[in-house]
C-alpha cells in the first residue's frame, strides 16, 4: 500500500497515462526476460503474461484488462532510439519480438491471438516498436533464413554474413528507397543509392533474381540485425556522447561535467528562465534527435543560435540525462535515498537531510559534480517565478532521470514518490546539501 502522503503524486502519474497519445497497439501480451545489466542476477526464466499498451514510445504491462481500465500498470518499458527492435523466431517457429536495450536488457514478446476488435495483430506489434527506434519495420511478411541470403552471394568471395556496420550506416532506408530500386534503373552509376551501397558492401549480386526474390533479400538484409552486446563486442557500436557512462564521457572530455550539459545549460540561461512551463513542454522530437546525432558526432554547434528554442534544449538536455547507463545517482545508492525518505515520513527531517547530503557526498566525483551542476541550474529555474516551474514540478521531471532503482527491482509507482521527494528536498535544500 502506497502511503496517502504520495496519493496526489500517483494521481498526476495516472491522469497523465490516460491523457498521453492515442494507443498504438493495445493485447494481451506474454513476456520473458532474458538478460539483465551486467549489475542485475536475476532472471525472469519464464514466460508471464500481461495485458499491454503501446502509447508514445512507451510500453506498458498490466496485470489484466481490468488493470489497464483502472490504469494500474506493473511496468513500464522506453522504446527510444537507443533500442534494437528485432524479429526472432523460437526453436518451434513461432514467431517472438526481442527487444535489447543498451543497458543490457533484453526481453521477448509473445503475441497472443485475440479474437478482440482492439487486439492488435503480431505485425502491428513489431511494426509500432520498430517505429519508436526511428528504424521502421519494412513490412516483411516471410523472412528469409540465413541461408537463403547466402544463395544470392556473389562469387567474389566476400563472407556470406550480413556486414553489421553497413546496416547500421544504411539504417535509414525504408520501404519507399527499396521500392525505387527495384522500379528504376539508375542512368548514371556513379550516383548509387543507398541500396545499392549496401550490396555491394555485402558482395551481393541479386542481379539474377526476378523481382519478389530481390524484394525479400533486401527486406531480410534489413531487419536481421544483431543484439546490442554484438554490436558492441565487434566494435560498431561506440557511444561517443549519447549512452556513454558519465565517468568515461568526463575523463575522455577532460572535464568536470560534460560539455553536452554545461552548453545546454548556459544557452539555455541566455535566453532567459522566464519561458513559462520550460522543462515541461515538449520540443520537437525530430530536432532534438538530429542535434543528438551532430554531438554524438562531436561536431562543432553553437546551441545559442537562435535555431534552437527553449524547448528544444530543455529536451535535449532531458534525453541526455535518460540514456545514460545508469543515472546520475548509481543503482547503489538508492537504497540510501529509499531508506531516508521512508524515515522522513516518521518526522526525522533533519536526519533525512544528512542521509541526502551523505549520499552526494559519496558519489564519484564526475557524478558529483555534474548533479551539483544540474541541482544548481534548477534551483535557479525554481527561483524565477514567471515560470511557473518550482521545486515541486521540477522534481517530477528530474526524479526518474537523476536516481533510480535497480531495473529487476524498480516499481514505477513506488519509486516514483521516493525519486520525486527525494530531488525536491535537494533543490529545496541546496545549501545544506553541498555546504
Amino acid at each position: 500500500m502506497i502511503p496517502g502522503t504520495y496519493a496526489s503524486v500517483i494521481d498526476e502519474l495516472r491522469r497523465k497515462t490516460l491523457k498521453s497519445p492515442v494507443i498504438k497497439c493495445e493485447g494481451t501480451l506474454k513476456r520473458k526476460i532474458t538478460k539483465t545489466p551486467p549489475e542485475v542476477k536475476s532472471v525472469e526464466k519464464s514466460w508471464a503474461s500481461f495485458y499491454a499498451i503501446l502509447k508514445s514510445n512507451t510500453i506498458y504491462f498490466y496485470k489484466d484488462v481490468k488493470h489497464f481500465k483502472r490504469n494500474e500498470f506493473e511496468s513500464a518499458c522506453d522504446i527510444t532510439n537507443d533500442a534494437l527492435v528485432d524479429l526472432e523466431p523460437d526453436k518451434k517457429g513461432i514467431k517472438l519480438i526481442k527487444i535489447s536495450k543498451p543497458n543490457g536488457l533484453e526481453m521477448l514478446l509473445r503475441v497472443k491471438a485475440e479474437t478482440g476488435v482492439k487486439a492488435s495483430t503480431f505485425e502491428s506489434w513489431l511494426e509500432n516498436l520498430s517505429g519508436c527506434t526511428g528504424t521502421p519495420y519494412t513490412g516483411l511478411k516471410n523472412s528469409l533464413s540465413t541461408s537463403d541470403i547466402s544463395h544470392h552471394v556473389g562469387s567474389n568471395g566476400h563472407d556470406t554474413d550480413v556486414d553489421r556496420r553497413s546496416i547500421l550506416d544504411c539504417k535509414e532506408i525504408t520501404k519507399k528507397d527499396i521500392t525505387e530500386f527495384l522500379n528504376k534503373k539508375m542512368k548514371d552509376p556513379t550516383n548509387k543509392s543507398s541500396v545499392q551501397k549496401l550490396l555491394e558492401d555485402q558482395g551481393i549480386d541479386i542481379s539474377h533474381l526476378d523481382k519478389s526474390k530481390k524484394k525479400e533479400v533486401l527486406n531480410r538484409l534489413l531487419t536481421s540485425r544483431p543484439s546490442f552486446s554484438d554490436l558492441e563486442r565487434k566494435g560498431l557500436i561506440k557511444y561517443t556522447v549519447f549512452g556513454c557512462p558519465l565517468a568515461k564521457l568526463c575523463t575522455r572530455q577532460k572535464v568536470a561535467v560534460p560539455r553536452v550539459l554545461t552548453d545546454c545549460v548556459e544557452a539555455i540561461e541566455y535566453r532567459g528562465l522566464k519561458s513559462g512551463g520550460m522543462y515541461r513542454i515538449s520540443g520537437n522530437s525530430a530536432s532534438i534527435q538530429k542535434l543528438r546525432f551532430k554531438f554524438d558526432r562531436e561536431e562543432t554547434v553553437n546551441l545559442k543560435d537562435e535555431e534552437f528554442d527553449i524547448n528544444m534544449l530543455t529536451g535535449f538536455l532531458k534525453l541526455f540525462l535518460r540514456e545514460l547507463p545508469e543515472p546520475v545517482i548509481p543503482f547503489c545508492q538508492y537504497p540510501i535515498v529509499e531508506q531516508a525518505i521512508n524515515g522522513d515520513r516518521n518526522g526525522s527531517y533533519e536526519e533525512t537531510l544528512t542521509s541526502l547530503k551523505q549520499v552526494v557526498h559519496d558519489l564519484p566525483e564526475p557524478n558529483k559534480s555534474t548533479f551539483k551542476y544540474i541541482i544548481l541550474h534548477l534551483v535557479r529555474v525554481a527561483h524565477e517565478e514567471e515560470n511557473q516551474m518550482d521545486e515541486h514540478n521540477l522534481s517530477i521531471i528530474f526524479g526518474p532521470s537523476l536516481l533510480g532503482n535497480h531495473p529487476d527491482r524498480a516499481n514505477l509507482l513506488v519509486d516514483l514518490p521516493i525519486q520525486n521527494t527525494a530531488v525536491e528536498k535537494i533543490i529545496t535544500n541546496y545549501r545544506t546539501i553541498f555546504k
